[in-house]
Order: C-alpha cells, then sequence, then structure tokens
C-alpha cells in the first residue's frame, strides 16, 4: 500500500493536517483566508494535489527535495511567483505549467485572491523501484520526462491543449468522487503525455520586473478605492513611471483583463452585493461607482450580469 506522507516542510510551520485517511490527507495550509491542499498518494513518490485557495497573503515557499517535478494546472484564479532574481511570473487560468526544485520562487501569491488548481508531484528520490518498473512499461520514463524544457533556469507554462484539457477536467469532476484507482489512472496518461512534451510545443512564460508589478498593483489598488472617480489610466501610469503599454501588459499578465474591463467587473460584482444587501438605492449604487447617469449604470450592470439592477434585487 502507498504510504500517505505529510511533509511539514513542504508546508510550513502553520500547516496542519485537517483529515487523514488510507490513500490521503487534508491540508490547511495555515495563511490568512483559505488555503486547502488535498493530497492523494498514488505510487511511491507520486501525490496528486488539489488546491484551494482563498487569500490576499503572499507566502513564502517552502523546503523541497532537491529532485522533484511538478506539473501543475490553474482551473481558476491566478498564481504569481517570485524569484530571487526580482523577476515574477503568472499561471492564469487554463494554462498548466512544469518546473523543478532547480528552479523555484521565493515567494507566490493569488493577485485575484481565489486559485483553484491541481498538481500532479513526483519527488524522484522517493521512486521505489516497482513504480520505477510499471511505469517503464508503459512506457513512461520518469527521469526523462521535462528534460527537454529548459526546466534549471526556468518553468516551462503554456496553453492546455484539449488532450490535457480533457484530463484535467477529469481530474476536477472527480475530486472526492472516485476511488484512488481511478486518479492512478488519470496520472498516469497524464505523465505519458508529459513524456511526449518538447520546446516545439511552445513556451509562453513571461516574466516582469517586481517593480512594475509593484507599480502596477499600486495602481489597482487605487483605481478600486476611488470607484466614483473617473481617473486617467495614462496619468497614473506615467506618474508611476509606467510606460502606459507596459502598465497594460502588466496589468493584464496579473488580473487577467484590460484594466478597464478588470474595473468594470469589479464595479458590477460590488453592485451585485450592494443590491443583494437591499440598503442602498440604485441611484445611490450608480453614484457610489462613478456613473452619473444611473441608465448607463444599469447598461453595464446587464452587460455583466444578464439582467437589469432593480430585476437582480427582485430576484436575490
Amino acid at each position: 500500500m502507498t504510504e500517505v506522507r505529510f511533509n511539514q516542510e513542504w508546508y510550513g510551520a502553520r500547516a496542519k493536517i485537517l483529515a487523514q485517511g488510507e490513500d490521503g490527507v487534508v491540508v490547511d495550509y495555515g495563511c490568512a483566508g483559505r488555503g486547502i491542499v488535498k493530497n492523494l498518494a498514488l505510487f511511491d513518490g507520486i501525490q496528486l494535489c488539489f488546491l484551494d485557495f482563498d487569500t490576499a497573503e503572499v507566502m513564502n515557499t517552502q523546503s523541497f527535495n532537491p529532485d522533484i517535478l511538478q506539473i501543475t494546472h490553474c482551473q481558476a484564479g491566478r498564481y504569481e511567483c517570485e524569484f530571487a532574481n526580482h523577476l515574477v511570473t503568472y499561471l492564469p487560468a487554463g494554462y498548466f505549467s512544469v518546473a523543478t526544485t532547480a528552479h523555484l520562487p521565493v515567494s507566490f501569491s493569488f493577485p485575484l485572491g481565489k486559485y483553484v488548481g491541481v498538481s500532479l508531484v513526483i519527488d524522484r528520490q522517493a521512486l521505489s523501484e516497482s513504480t520505477r518498473r510499471m511505469m517503464q512499461g508503459i512506457p513512461i520514463d520518469l527521469d526523462k520526462i521535462g528534460t527537454t524544457l529548459g526546466l534549471e533556469n526556468r518553468w516551462y507554462v503554456s496553453e492546455t491543449p484539449p488532450a490535457l484539457q480533457q484530463l484535467f477536467s477529469a481530474l476536477y469532476a472527480a475530486a472526492g468522487n472516485e476511488s484512488v484507482g481511478y486518479y492512478r489512472i488519470k496520472a498516469t496518461e497524464l505523465l505519458y503525455h508529459m513524456e511526449q512534451l518538447t520546446l516545439v510545443s511552445g513556451c509562453d512564460l513571461k516574466y516582469f520586473d517586481k517593480k512594475q508589478i509593484r507599480a502596477t498593483k499600486a495602481i489597482r489598488d487605487h483605481l478600486v478605492t476611488h470607484l466614483d472617480e473617473k481617473l486617467p489610466l495614462a496619468a497614473l501610469a506615467e506618474e508611476a513611471q509606467l510606460p502606459p503599454a507596459i502598465f497594460h501588459q502588466v496589468f493584464a499578465q496579473i488580473y487577467g483583463d484590460t484594466p478597464y474591463a478588470y474595473l468594470k467587473k469589479y464595479k458590477m460584482n460590488l453592485a451585485a452585493q450592494w443590491l443583494s444587501e437591499n440598503t442602498m438605492k440604485i441611484g445611490d449604487v450608480a453614484l457610489a461607482l462613478g456613473y452619473s447617469n444611473a441608465s448607463k449604470f444599469a447598461k453595464a450592470f446587464q452587460s455583466v450580469y444578464g439582467v437589469l439592477p432593480k430585476d437582480y434585487r427582485k430576484k436575490v
């Protein structure tokens, strides 16, 4: 039977076990908000981890064995990683990454607050001979996966192709509903596809300077705390010593949208919250969000939620 292990060093001192069974362990990461990791031990040295985070905290990367390969898919949210050279990169929804302990970030966070994903973790030092023989018979060489991707000095990040997307979707759909045998089959399929991966597949990974990231986040924070004002983005970017084109590019990498699209969704989500609380008049909601014309607010709200504000209030 595959042993279920909880490696405190992988999670940090604040992490604790919430539940443990024959095939897996559920860990509370110990961050502010929610940080739940569900680990399934599939084979000796191979784990499948479901991650569900809702936190604004920036977390330091913990210690890992020196020969670990990790395949990670982002289902929802966005995963931000800062490296020792102060460069920052992102794993957006619908993308997957391949990384090793040779090139780990020093810290990570989730700029959209929430993150849902899955990781297949191969600890090559912990692989048993029986696991290696079984994989070789497929054939899958666990020592060669990722060797063509330059993982010793970067991450491999790419949009998820349809065949892999089907596998990841099946894993999410089955979470908590299938036996460990089902996940072993799907993980083996995933490893088979990974062994075929080469640089020909392309790599969409982009690195950004930490100063640009910090300046862009500061502008975003200023925007969401002045929702009733019309603020010129170009002026804010220039004041932060960011060329407008760079600002828009970095903003899209952090938040997955243009500044205007992000701000519109942010306002409408806030409007939906206020409308459901039923403590403000619709006209006051519009004014608080910078709409002097209630009909323009209604049109913007309908474009996001599919109904007019008054109908949304009735519905909820």
